[in-house]
């Protein structure tokens, strides 16, 4: 017979929700983001260092950000998403000189991600999710957007032979400083499961296709890995080179996930 409290405890431990076993699935550290969600009443974070290196205008840039994603899952195939860009620290380097940097912190978006569709290998029917974000213009310091911005994403995913993975999401939104324009969001991402612990990947990023009065097109080659601690915990990098001379030209991610 166990004391009073010990016997609340455990029936409270008794009560809680039971999760089917299985290794965290994040949105990182890739661009493509995945097909799956958190699932019903979990809790995932992902935490990321992002560094850009941008020297096509006069002065060489680096920018400094800490993007973060906090996902909760309300069913098993709905969760809702809070996406910020969160500090942000832009410094100009020019002929020797150096301006002072600027900081703040950057937009917030909010938004819901659907998986829609189960992946079979066996008759290769992919993972299809689908992906509503709205930006608001919470930044400081200048680092805000211009009013909502709306952008809609799917993510669709097949299971290959020898451990690949093909993903691919294409998606549009509605942006631009000033001038608000609509434009494309595209990206394909190759993974390889090296282990049951251990991934690498490859993948062509584009967050912008636009028109040149609206910015052209941005887009980036990637290479990249993540390995897993524990079933529940992830680190993860990302290396990317410009694609075109639209895009800044080298920058690095790293990036911490967990899971609750």
């Amino acid at each position: 017979m166990l004391p009073r409290p010990l016997e609340t405890f455990a029936l409270l431990l008794t009560s809680l929700p039971v999760w089917a076993a299985g290794p965290i699935d994040t949105d990182g550290p890739d661009f493509v983001e995945s097909s799956e969600v958190v699932g019903n009443a979990r809790f995932q974070y992902e935490a990321e260092l992002t560094q850009e290196r941008d020297r096509r205008i006069p002065s060489s840039r680096t920018t400094t950000a800490t993007p973060t994603l906090l996902k909760y899952g309300i069913t098993d195939t709905v969760e809702l998403r809070v996406q910020t860009e969160g500090y942000i620290r832009v410094a100009d380097e020019s002929a020797g000189a150096s301006d002072s940097p600027r900081t703040g912190l950057g937009d917030t978006a909010l938004g819901l991600k659907w998986h829609s569709q189960d992946r079979d290998a066996s008759t290769g029917k992919p993972a299809i999710s689908w992906i509503l974000h709205f930006d608001t213009p919470s930044g400081t310091n200048g680092f805000e957007g211009q009013g909502i911005r709306p952008s809609l994403r799917s993510v669709v995913t097949w299971d290959l032979p020898h451990d690949l993975s093909l993903g691919v999401m294409p998606g549009i939104k509605y942006d631009g400083e000033g001038r608000r324009f609509t434009s494309g969001i595209f990206g394909t991402v190759l993974n390889k499961r090296i282990s049951d612990k251990f991934r690498a990947f490859v993948e062509l990023s584009a967050p912008q296709l636009a028109r040149n009065q609206n910015g052209g097109t941005l887009a980036s080659w990637d290479v990249g890995a993540a390995r897993l601690l524990t079933d529940d915990t992830q680190i993860g990098v990302r290396a990317s080179v410009a694609a075109n001379r639209n895009t800044p030209n080298a920058s690095l991610l790293f990036e911490l996930a967990q899971r609750y």
